[in-house]
């Protein structure tokens, strides 16, 4: 019996190890799975000789002012569905707000629907459709299905990931939703997520995602495309962080002898090389992971909410964060708020 016992805590053990990331660096490990171009500026790092913005302090002290960093994973996050379109069933998809979609998404449209796909409550209805084969995305937003198992969207996008992830800017496309996606930045939802896949190999190889209480409405800088804050019922702002700006670790912050975990150590290596695009506001300063139901059931042991909240504190963060300079604002889009 005592064998048994013991046999059981070594499989317990080897189990728990099994999902453990790796300890320490592995920046020379394959690179997991990333959508588009290795020249996007998703997966371009930061160049050592970048200047910080000239309001680089005054912008990260709004951000510190909004607390401590997070993840967001089960809630108010992006369930992304991986499938193969030659197996997935398609379905129509109807706009809520008729005449209001995206690059791709002209009627009539039928698009691939996993059987299991759900939005998250509490979110903002954001879901990822991926087939990495083809490398297409589907995006909605404010995404519901009905009773009679119709969806529903907001807002609906393809969009390449053969390509930079990047679009041009609503004044310069053909019409102002050509630039614009499932995200009030334009960016594809796929973009800047943490991945199971990553963490367990121990290197994220792209530019994360950031959202933030305190973000400008009436302007936005590139790669971001649009800025349509207040068509998603966000309040007019004229001060924060503009979508499209790249956030970064300081290079110099000791990550190895912080106290952040192995994990909470991979994403803060992401941090200094690549950055972090602001694409989104948020109610807390917020990174975001990919949370369909394969992922949610692999977070528990790699990745919590909190992973980072008590390293990346607000006084860290307006002691270690800069914004990179950020060139032009561009206007944001004159828009109406949807009814």
């Amino acid at each position: 019996m005592a064998k048994l016992h013991v046999l059981i805590a070594m499989t317990a053990l080897l189990a728990a190890c099994s999902k453990a990331p790796p300890a320490q660096d592995v920046s020379e490990a394959p690179v997991a799975w990333r959508p588009f171009t290795d020249d996007s500026p998703w997966n371009t790092p930061i160049p050592t000789d970048a200047v910080a913005d000239a309001e680089s302090t005054e912008l990260i002290k709004g951000l510190a002012e909004a607390g401590s960093l997070f993840i967001n994973i089960d809630q108010w996050s992006i369930p992304v569905y991986y499938i193969e379109m030659s197996k997935t069933p398609t379905q129509a998809v109807y706009d809520y707000y008729p005449g209001e979609y995206g690059r791709g998404f002209d009627m009539p449209r039928e698009i691939p629907i996993p059987e299991d796909m759900a939005t998250q409550t509490p979110s903002a209805g954001y879901i990822a459709i991926v087939d990495k084969t083809s490398a297409l995305e589907w995006d909605l937003n404010q995404a519901s299905k009905s009773d009679d198992g119709k969806w529903m969207t907001g807002f609906g996008v393809v969009s390449s990931l053969r390509g930079k992830g990047v679009y041009p800017p609503w004044n310069e496309a053909e019409t102002p939703n050509e630039a614009a996606s499932a995200l009030p930045s334009g960016f594809p939802l796929v973009a800047g997520l943490i991945r199971v896949e990553e963490i367990k190999t121990g290197r994220i190889p792209h530019a994360l995602m950031i959202a933030s209480p305190n973000i400008r409405s009436d302007v936005f800088v590139r790669p971001a495309s649009t800025a349509r804050l207040q068509r998603s019922g966000f309040a007019p702002g004229t001060t924060g962080l503009p979508l499209g700006a790249r956030l970064q670790l300081d290079p110099a912050f000791n990550i190895e002898k912080s106290d952040l975990s192995p994990t909470g150590k991979i994403i803060a290596r992401a941090l200094q090389t690549y950055g972090a695009f602001v694409g989104d506001q948020a109610g807390a300063n917020v990174l975001f992971a990919e949370a369909g139901p394969e992922q949610l059931a692999e977070w528990p042991g790699l990745l919590t909410s909190d992973e980072l909240a008590a390293v990346f504190s607000p006084e860290m963060m307006a002691k270690h964060f800069r914004v990179i300079d950020t060139g032009e604002a561009l206007p944001a889009e004159p828009v109406a708020v949807q009814p």
